[in-house]
């Protein structure tokens, strides 16, 4: 019996099935229909009808044919046994209907994939005579398999470090740690000094990691081995190891030679959370093939490792020990100087106009990688296509406008009528240029449409940006703004002030006060005036159920920070985030706020991240985070003055683009007006415009602010406890 297509268990279940069926209906397995049997499984056998129909129908296909050719056997053996008589023949009809049965089977054989009785015959005898043969003729793919799976050891082309601006720092540290050592090996052989095994590149998405590194290798012209993460993950136990063994073999052979791995952290996370045996593996087999890159091992040359990952933190710490990964650069957010230099690396091959201000894209850039820069340059050139593209079409217009158009054209749509148009008109290779498209060069009104579109990759992954808020936008609080110029901006902009008296820049700021006095927009402000990136972090917005997890995102935070200095952390409801500790406090809580508290403690040794935070309620701060050292300048952030409610509602009105009178910020002075905050002022314009849309007014008059300050209550309530609070907390201003 011919069964050995019957593989899997739902095969052999589907055959018994089919074979009940025919015996059961006493006709031909060729005139059963697998229609009529997938309709019999589906009314009789309540565990077979729940498998995927195609599957069923394929079982079935495959259990008939088996069926057929058994049947078709046993006739054979019936003619050779039996006599050749007359009486053996069949009617020529039958015959023939019987042909166009075989004819719909072979088609459905072809439909589903199934092999044909010739094939089966021939697979039939393979397997009977030749079975020896197949796995010679196995052996043999497998070898030319593995010579066509050569390891590629030729260093990347097209490439040049010259391609790469703004990355000085990181140039320097792989010209010191790649060059002498791959190129020069015997300088350290003599000296008897050991050669840097690893380097792991890191930062947030985009900025150049992966580019940089085959840029070196190009330059260094020595064979380069590129392993990427995911490609080396195979379902088969044991062949990951096996490819990275190989890798790393290979290597020793055409030393010195340059590794690459990218995206690392897919193939050597933490063992402790690894969710499968074979993750371990890999990273065993990793931290081998590592330790067997000694000189000593492999005839004094060098192999060295160079790898890549947006996520540091999630490697075993077993690879980011001494003589292994023992060298990290942290390649971060660039800043306003380094933009400009990636965009004059980017462009160095590209025509542009002379109105291109470099140091204009860089500073409205904030937040971007190297990668968010590339796509500006692309989008900026495909935008001047698309306004040559234009032209073209609006030349064509006009040409045909001066002569007669065949009436075909009127049958067209305009659509199709505008390909056909461009179609003609790029053919045409006569016609002059458009008129401003004689040069191909690209303009910064390209760099200017293209800009506003694009969203920097680092605001995407919760990285750092500037904000756009300024100092104009804040009205009134000047003795809070000193304060913050000299806690914050200064420190940023001209630190050389603070070596020179032997003093470091205070590591935190607190600002308290009632609720709408403009703490957060003070926040953003002193960020923007600084240049520095701006993390906001809501507290409510870390708190996670579940354990561990309000700790690892606060650490992320940090984390993130120290890959964009200068950094400002901003941190608002600090309240909610780092309660009192007590006996009542629930355990979690506590841990968050021993977190924040730790990482606090190691800014002095980290230059450039600043802390702002912002609460109504200090009282309910844990008392270790306001010693000095951590957020050691309080700052009340007080309801306004009379004369400060009109700069805040001239700042308010300025906002709106001058379609609001600037001389009704005088309502401000008013007796209504009294405790009113920052958001009420704000609310009172919102408040003054509906009741000028009420009167059918197109602007908004005095009469429309006054009766707007009237109905609006101050939502500062008692102030009180305020005062109360401002002798226990105010840090004293100069």
């Amino acid at each position: 019996m011919s069964r050995n297509r019957l593989q899997s268990g739902l095969d052999r279940d589907v055959y018994q099935v089919v074979r009940r069926y025919v015996d059961s209906s006493n006709e031909s397995p060729l005139k059963i229909r697998p229609n009529a049997i997938y309709e019999h499984i589906k009314n009789s056998n309540s565990s077979l009808r729940r498998r995927p129909k195609k599957q069923l129908e394929d079982s079935i296909d495959r259990a008939l044919l088996t069926i057929q050719e058994d049947e078709s056997g046993e006739d054979e053996m019936d003619e050779i046994e039996g006599d050749f008589g007359a009486g053996d023949v069949k009617p020529k009809e039958e015959s023939k209907s019987i042909d166009f049965m075989n004819k719909q089977i072979v088609n459905g054989w072809a439909n589903s994939g199934t092999a044909t009785p010739k094939e089966n015959e021939e697979k039939t005898k393979k397997r009977e005579g030749q079975k020896g043969g197949d796995r010679e003729s196995k052996r043999l793919k497998r070898v030319s398999a593995a010579e066509e799976k050569k390891i590629d050891i030729a260093p990347p082309k097209g490439m040049s470090l010259s391609d790469i601006g703004g990355v000085d720092n990181v140039k320097t540290q792989l010209k010191e740690h790649l060059v002498m050592p791959l190129l020069g090996p015997e300088a350290y052989n003599s000296r008897n000094i050991p050669i840097p095994r690893g380097i792991l590149l890191h930062g947030p998405p985009g900025c150049g990691k992966t580019v940089i590194s085959r840029a070196f290798a190009a330059t260094l012209g020595v064979p380069f081995i590129e392993i990427l993460g995911p490609s080396v993950v195979s379902g088969m136990s044991g062949e990951s190891e096996k490819q990275i063994r190989e890798h790393f073999e290979r290597a020793k052979e055409v030393a010195p030679c340059l590794i690459f791995i990218d995206e690392i952290d897919v193939i050597a996370p933490k063992r402790d959370s690894a969710q499968s045996q074979m993750e371990k593996r890999i990273v065993a087999q990793l931290l081998i093939s590592m330790d067997s890159l000694a000189m000593e091992s492999n005839d004094g040359k060098p192999v060295i490792v160079l790898a890549a990952s947006n996520r540091p933190d999630s490697l075993d710490p077993a690879l980011r020990r001494g003589g292994r990964f023992d060298t990290e650069i942290n390649m971060g957010v660039p800043n306003e100087p380094t933009r400009e230099l990636i965009l004059r690396a980017l462009t160095r091959r590209t025509v542009l106009s002379d109105d291109v201000s470099f140091s204009s894209l860089a500073k409205r850039t904030a937040g971007f990688v190297g990668a968010d820069l590339k796509d500006l340059v692309s989008k900026a050139g495909t935008w001047s296509m698309d306004q040559y593209r234009e032209a073209l079409e609006k030349q064509a217009m006009e040409a045909e406008s001066e002569m007669d158009v065949d009436g075909s054209a009127n049958k067209l749509s305009t659509t199709d009528l505008s390909i056909i148009r461009l179609i003609n008109r790029v053919r045409d290779k006569t016609m002059t240029e458009p008129p401003g498209f004689e040069h191909t060069s690209i303009s910064m009104k390209a760099f200017d449409a293209v800009l506003p579109a694009i969203v920097p990759s680092s605001k995407r992954e919760g990285f750092a940006t500037v904000p756009d808020t300024t100092w104009r936008d804040v009205g009134a609080l000047a003795g809070v703004r000193d304060e913050l110029q000299m806690a914050i901006v200064e420190p940023i902009q001209n630190p050389q002030r603070y070596k020179a008296v032997g003093i470091s820049a205070p590591t935190g700021v607190l600002l308290w006060g009632p609720p709408g006095c403009g703490k957060t927009l003070l926040a953003k402000a002193v960020a923007a005036e600084s240049k520095a990136n701006f993390i906001s972090v809501k507290g409510p917005e870390l708190l996670n159920k579940y354990v561990g997890e309000s700790e690892r995102a606060l650490r992320q935070v940090f984390m993130r920070a120290r890959s964009s200095v200068p950094c400002v952390i901003f941190f608002d409801e600090l309240d909610a985030l780092v309660p009192k500790r007590s006996s009542e406090l629930h355990e979690a809580s506590a841990r968050v706020v021993n977190t924040l508290l730790t990482e606090l403690d190691g800014l002095s040794t980290r230059e450039g991240i600043y802390l702002i935070a912002a609460t109504n309620r200090p009282e309910m701060i844990d008392e270790a985070m306001l010693r000095p050292g951590r957020l050691e300048t309080l700052l009340y952030v007080e309801l306004p003055k009379p004369e400060e409610r009109v700069d805040i509602l001239k700042a308010l009105i300025a906002q709106r683009g001058g379609v609001i009178n600037p001389d009704l910020a005088e309502v401000a002075r008013r007796e209504e007006c009294n405790d009113f905050s920052g958001a009420d002022l704000e609310s009172l314009l919102r408040k003054a415009g509906q009741a000028a849309l009420r009167r059918g007014a197109s602007a908004v008059e005095q009469q429309d602010v006054v009766a707007a300050a009237q109905n609006i209550k101050p939502s500062v309530g008692s102030l009180e406890r305020y005062e109360q609070l401002r002798k226990r907390f105010e840090t004293k201003l100069w």
